[in-house]
């Protein structure tokens, strides 16, 4: 062992060595109950998947993967894929995971661009790559991650092959600052951006939520995020590293996550809204008892009163934690704050985001021309600080754009009060232009969400010849109540300038979603666009 190395391992901050830590401390512990769509469960230990992902990292090495390789992932949540993450840890790597919503040409040019030398493919999701295997060149080796039993197609290692062997921790000289993950942004802007997250960023992050959030080693989390998202992936390393034992599921499923929260008397849940509401609208929802629930967090869209009201009613004792990051901050909270029910929502708005959260991040508001605006103004919300990444891979003229001035540009749209209370206006792209107005879609779905009869909307914008834009609204309505498009247009009128208001609102009983749960707002105005013209 070098001396370099040896200094290495007495200071580093490495993602890896919390799962160490958690297994020497917690040992027999559960530190993840999966369960399978179907409902088959197994249990490990954080002994036991230490020892796995020890195994998996020594056989990587042994195999030529080595520091700074990129190493992609395309799955669901599972527990092979879970310790792959940390075995590249240990060695230096970069874990990619891959959305598995992509189509096939999509996962190629995002494996090409990340350069990647090893691909794990889950064995339901092959179909996703078939079209373009013998496309990606730069890939050295495919790898099976199997959770239903398949066999691995030929030429394929199968998980299970890296799984056996010595189980000894690796000595790897990994640096604080080296990259640990890649994560895709959603593309919803431009063609995915690689976001480069460091060892350290990832200890920062922690700290943010431990300070802020404030998880016990005493509770059980439910886990539904998908993992190859990054709020997923920084919520369950920040859960193991607090030897809290996380009941985790291959996908969302509300039945299945209402069963296992009562089950398992889970007391954490981190959700979006649209996985809160939609858990609302089940039919074990009622029948199931809830109490246990009692640290419900959320972020990523403007939160209903219809979700606040409908889980207080179920689990009395709960505390909600409305926050605002990106995977540019590592999925940290740059504002986050608690409350115990609507009416401690300041300004019954639901777009509140908090108060700084000054551990992670410095946070300013400026205007255009680079101003810090007023109390009340909207203003694109830049940071700096621990939790802000590395970079974008491969992309200089975004990392131009993003750093100036010592500051990250987060593009999104924000207001303060008098009082340090931040509200989440809008992303820049997002924003309505109508009869030469702007308009923030959350600020209007904060309106339209605390009408008593909504239980979830999303505001867009739709050309108009008259406006440019028009307000529009995509509803669902709360169960067994009628309502109209006047009366809500109506309730907005009375709480919002009239240009504001929405034009138009369609009713529907579902929203378009995305893989990591938020509002496909494109979908939307696709679909509407598609029906006015008769498409």
């Amino acid at each position: 062992m070098t001396q370099e190395l040896e200094m290495n391992l007495v200071r580093r901050q490495n993602l890896g060595d919390t799962l160490r830590r958690s297994a020497k401390a917690a040992g027999d512990k559960p530190a993840v109950i999966f369960y399978t769509t179907d409902g088959a469960a197994e249990t490990h230990s954080y002994a036991q998947l230490n020892a796995l992902v020890n195994t998996v990292a020594n056989n990587l090495l042994r195999r030529g993967i080595k520091k700074g390789d990129r190493v992609a992932a395309l799955s669901r949540n599972n527990v092979p894929f879970l310790a792959l993450g940390y075995a590249l840890h240990k060695i230096g790597a970069w874990l990619v995971p891959v959305n598995f919503m992509l189509q096939p040409a999509d996962v190629q040019h995002l494996i090409e661009f990340a350069e990647t030398k090893w691909f794990f493919v889950e064995d339901v999701l092959l179909g996703n790559v078939d079209a373009v295997l013998g496309k990606m060149a730069c890939v050295e080796q495919f790898v099976q991650l199997s959770v239903s039993g398949k066999a691995a197609p030929a030429g394929w290692l199968a998980f299970a092959e890296l799984a056996s062997g010595p189980a000894d921790e690796p000595q790897v000289l990994v640096d604080n600052d080296d990259v640990a993950t890649m994560f895709f942004t959603s593309g919803t802007e431009s063609a995915p951006k690689g976001v480069l997250t460091s060892h350290a960023n990832f200890y920062a992050s922690h700290l943010s939520w431990a300070l802020n959030f404030g998880l016990a080693q005493d509770d059980r989390l439910l886990m539904s995020l998908p993992i190859i998202h990054l709020a997923g992936y920084l919520f369950s390393t920040y859960a193991l590293a607090n030897q809290v034992t996380m009941v985790m599921t291959q996908v969302p499923q509300p039945v299945q996550m209402i069963d296992l929260v009562a089950r398992h008397r889970l007391s954490v849940i981190v959700l979006p809204p649209t996985l809160y509401v939609a858990m609302l609208s089940c039919p074990n929802f009622g029948t199931s008892d809830l109490r246990c629930a009692t640290k419900l967090g959320t972020w990523a869209s403007t939160i209903p009163r219809s979700m606040i009201d409908g889980w207080k009613q179920a689990a009395p004792s709960s505390r909600f934690f409305s926050l605002q990051g990106s995977s540019e901050s590592t999925a940290s909270l740059l504002t986050g704050g608690w409350v115990d029910g609507w009416e401690q929502m300041p300004n019954q708005d639901g777009r509140w985001v908090g108060r700084v959260a000054s551990v992670a991040a410095d946070v300013r508001l400026i205007d255009d021309d680079g101003k810090d605006v007023a109390d009340g103004e909207s203003g694109e919300q830049i940071v700096r600080g621990p939790v802000i990444m590395k970079g974008y891979y491969k992309n200089d003229e975004a990392n131009r754009r993003a750093f100036r001035g010592g500051w990250f540009h987060t593009g999104d749209i924000l207001f303060r009060d008098a009082a340090g209370n931040y509200f989440f206006a809008d992303r820049k792209k997002d924003m309505i232009k109508t009869g030469g107005e702007n308009v923030y879609c959350q600020e209007v779905e904060s309106v339209l969400g605390a009408h008593a009869s909504v239980m979830q909307c999303a505001v867009f914008g739709m050309p108009d010849e008259r406006w440019g834009e028009a307000v529009t609204a995509a509803v669902i309505a709360r169960p067994g109540v009628v309502v109209t498009e006047a009366e809500l247009i109506e309730f907005c009128r009375g709480r919002l300038p009239g240009f504001k208001a929405p034009k138009r609102i369609h009713f529907r009983s579902s929203l378009p979603i995305s893989a990591a749960n938020k509002i496909l707002k494109r979908d939307l105005k696709t679909e509407y666009a598609n029906a006015a013209k008769g498409g």
